[in-house]
C-alpha cells in the first residue's frame, strides 16, 4: 500500500520543519479519548473506515503535529489523532510529524485542535531549552528521535 505524498507539498515541509518518525514512537503519544469520527479537509465528519478510504485515495495532505509546552514541560499529539490509529492499524510503518513549540501545551488552551484531553509529561526528552521557531523538525527537539 503507498499512500501519496502530498504533504511534501505542505509550507512547513518546504520550510524543512517536517520529517519522517516512527508510527510506533507517535503512536505511544495519541490521545486515546478523541472523538470517534474524524473530518476531512473540508471539514466534512466521518467515521474511520472513511478517513482512510480518503487517505488512500486522496493521499495525507498535512503533516500531523506534535505540541511541546516549554514552560509546562507537556507535549502532545495536537493534530492527526485519527490518522495515527489508522497508520498503526494498516501498519503504515514512517509518518511525517513536525514539532509546534510553545510555552504552554495542554488541552486547557484556547488554540487546541482536537478535542482529547491528553497530555505527557516531557521529562527529559527535549533537546531544545527556548523556542527559537513555532515549528521545528521532531529531531532537533527530541532527543529520541536524534538523527
Amino acid at each position: 500500500m503507498e499512500i501519496r505524498e502530498l504533504w511534501k507539498k505542505h509550507p512547513l515541509y518546504k520550510q524543512g520543519k517536517v520529517e519522517l518518525v516512527p508510527t510506533d514512537w507517535v503512536w505511544k503519544y495519541w490521545g486515546r479519548d478523541v472523538s470517534p469520527e474524524a473530518d476531512l479537509m473540508d471539514g466534512t465528519i466521518v467515521d474511520m473506515d472513511t478517513l482512510w478510504e480518503n487517505i488512500l485515495e486522496e493521499g495525507l495532505h498535512q503533516p500531523l503535529i506534535m505540541r511541546v509546552g516549554l514552560k509546562n514541560k507537556k507535549f502532545r499529539l495536537e493534530a492527526g489523532n485519527h490518522r495515527i490509529q489508522l497508520f498503526h492499524k494498516h501498519g503504515v510503518r514512517m509518518i511525517p510529524l513536525t514539532v509546534q513549540v510553545r510555552e504552554e501545551c495542554g488541552p486547557h488552551l484556547d488554540d487546541v485542535m482536537t478535542d482529547a484531553t491528553h497530555n505527557f509529561d516531557i521529562g527529559d526528552d527535549l533537546k531544545i531549552t527556548q523556542i527559537t521557531d513555532e515549528y521545528m523538525r521532531p529531531g532537533e527537539v527530541f532527543k529520541d528521535l536524534s538523527r
